[in-house]
């Protein structure tokens, strides 16, 4: 071919006429030939230039073939390169002295240069199959390291163990590479010992091959997890006599696969079983209630207003202060250990689960009255009395609790999640800070509650708002000095229904910040109007929510509205309850200005704000 890259060999003989005929005869076979007289400059060559193959005579001034290939095989640079020795001799000691100081093969004078051919032809082929081979070996080697896997056999009479490297390594066997079966059933784990022992003893009769995994301690007292696997021939029958298989130090797959399943089971802030796992316990802990008449229940735990902390202080000391709230909840919590799929949870008594973000659960083993469970919700709330210290800031929070006891408020995981969560809820809207008993009555509050929650995600885009305006009259003369801007939603089942009963559900859902923006845009289109139409109001009130203030864009959405139907700003009058001062009021306060800037006016508790 082409391409092929040719030989390279060296011819060492202090012959000139030799080497010529030699180095002639080789060329013509496609091989590049180089030449040196002696031994010495032949070995200097040698370690300058990178041969295929070396052809030395024996008999040489200075260092003769014999010395050269002791020197050429001791250098280091290729030990195993194939070096055939030229000889006026073929008694059996000198052959014997060329193959002990490294030679593969000789050739006698005078030469037969057709035999010569053959001879380097087939050592090239042979140094060629030899290279390949320990390049598979090392690549095998290196493949098995990595993967932590090494052969052996079993040698059924003599009860050893042959290993290799790998097998060494992994149980610790430093000076041997034979280990007893007394020594593999000394490393192995006692409740694994028989088994393993059972396994080996019926494996040289047995025709299939098996696997199996245990754990050992090595010679080092390190513990890992090993997966042997016993193989048979292609015959279907181990050899007669010896038991062939693997050992693979699998410790690293099992620890990884352990915290792949600690990720998917536990919540990754707090190290608390996840509602996954939560619920997987849950069906655990009903099935041994139903069947020994036990009772328990849940307490659903919401942290008070928590977002707070989060863009205000941001997520780093949020995430803090749910580990300190965790630890809280947890010392309320008389637990013992639970092994559930071989993680330890805190279950027998009280379980304590992170549900994501604010949320938290504890179930509560027997407990059979309300009371029971009124004692330890009352214990939390008594004990988020003392703030907690976070990174230098001290923060308090209170916490919001629903129970649901079981069987009375569901027999089934769901159920009984959701019923406390519905008595989470009404603990929320009637006060906070407080634990709440599921009711049947809040089931019905709460399914009248989604169906508000539904209608009002499409009552803007349906347009069943729409704007009263209770008129202002002058007490001095009786005129018309103004009017109110009152929002009522028209349900198309429900007929008028009062803000009360709205306003809040939209800011809980956080709609309050569009349903503010189109009552501004609806007022500013009717003022337009009726100065069309020649009535000239004063000014409109609108009612604003505190939460519609800390929405940093409604005052650019104010002047928006202005501009577009040709309002005076001094025209609105924005209403703000008292409840105001209960909100963060740093970050109101720009908003506010920003509105007496443009010119409208903001009225609290009736009393008026003007420029």
């Amino acid at each position: 071919m082409e391409n092929e890259i040719k030989k390279k060999l060296l011819i060492i003989d202090d012959d000139i006429d030799i080497r010529r005929l030699v180095k002639h005869t080789l060329e013509k076979q496609g091989y590049v030939v180089s030449e040196a007289s002696d031994g010495l400059s032949g070995l200097e060559k040698f370690k300058s230039e990178n041969f295929d193959l070396v052809i030395a005579d024996v008999m040489m001034p200075g260092m003769n073939g014999f010395e050269f290939c002791e020197k050429a095989i001791h250098s280091g640079l290729n030990k195993h390169i194939p070096i055939i020795i030229i000889t006026a001799h073929d008694d059996h000691e000198s052959v014997n002295k060329a193959y002990e100081k490294g030679a593969t093969d000789f050739i006698t004078k005078p030469i037969n240069l057709a035999k010569l051919n053959h001879r380097v032809k087939f050592s090239l082929r042979a140094y060629e199959t030899s290279a390949t081979l320990a390049r598979s070996e090392r690549q095998l080697l290196s493949a098995q390291k990595l993967a932590k896997l090494g052969a052996w056999f079993y040698d059924v009479d003599a009860k050893q163990f042959h290993c290799s490297d790998e097998v060494a390594r992994i149980f610790g066997i430093n000076n041997s590479k034979i280990m007893s079966h007394d020594d593999l059933m000394n490393c192995i784990d006692e409740k694994d010992a028989s088994r393993v022992g059972n396994i080996l003893n019926k494996a040289s009769f047995s025709d299939k091959a098996n696997s199996l995994e245990y754990a050992i301690k090595s010679s080092d007292g390190e513990s890992k997890q090993i997966r042997q696997i016993i193989d048979i021939d292609k015959n279907g029958i181990t050899d007669e006599g010896r038991i062939f298989g693997i050992f693979q130090d699998i410790s690293d797959l099992r620890e990884a696969e352990k915290k792949v399943r600690t990720l998917s089971l536990f919540d990754n802030v707090t190290g608390l079983p996840n509602r996954r796992f939560f619920k997987r316990l849950l069906a655990q802990t009903i099935v041994s209630a139903k069947r020994h008449k036990r009772g328990f229940a849940l307490l659903n735990i919401n942290l008070d207003k928590f977002m707070r902390v989060n863009t205000t202080l941001g997520h780093d000391v949020g995430n803090e202060l749910l580990i300190e709230v965790s630890q809280r909840l947890k010392e309320n919590l008389l637990d013992a250990d639970y092994l559930f799929e071989q993680e330890k949870v805190q279950l027998e008594n009280g379980l304590l689960a992170h549900f994501g973000g604010d949320d938290f659960i504890i179930l509560l083993n027997d407990i059979y009255s309300e009371d029971a469970a009124a004692k330890v919700a009352v214990r939390i709330n008594k004990a988020f009395e003392k703030s907690f210290n976070i990174s230098g800031q001290e923060i308090h929070m209170t916490t919001s609790i629903g129970i649901g006891i079981y069987p009375d408020d569901g027999t089934d995981t769901e159920e009984i999640i959701k019923k406390s969560g519905i008595a989470l809820h009404n603990a929320k809207e009637t006060g906070r800070n407080c634990y709440r008993f599921y009711t049947d009555a809040m089931n019905a509050i709460s399914f009248q509650r989604l169906i508000m929650e539904t209608g009002l995600r499409n009552a803007l885009e349906r347009e069943e708002f729409v704007l009263f305006y209770q008129p202002k009259v002058s007490l001095l003369d009786g005129k018309l000095d103004g009017a109110e801007a009152l929002i009522r939603w028209k349900h198309p089942e429900m007929g008028i229904v009062p803000p009360n009963d709205f306003i809040p559900l939209a800011e809980s859902m956080g709609l309050i910040e569009s349903m503010t923006d189109w009552v501004v845009a609806e007022a500013c289109r009717q003022l337009s109007a009726w100065d069309k139409d020649g009535l000239k109001l004063e000014s409109v009130s609108v009612n604003i929510t505190p939460a519609s203030l800390m929405d940093k864009n409604i005052n650019d959405y104010v002047s928006t509205q202005l501009e577009k139907t040709g309002v005076e700003a001094s025209r609105l009058d924005f209403e703000i309850t008292e409840s105001i001062f209960m909100q963060d009021f740093d970050e109101i306060v720009p908003v506010l200005h920003g509105l007496k800037k443009m010119g409208a006016s903001v009225s609290i508790a009736h009393e008026l704000w003007r420029q």
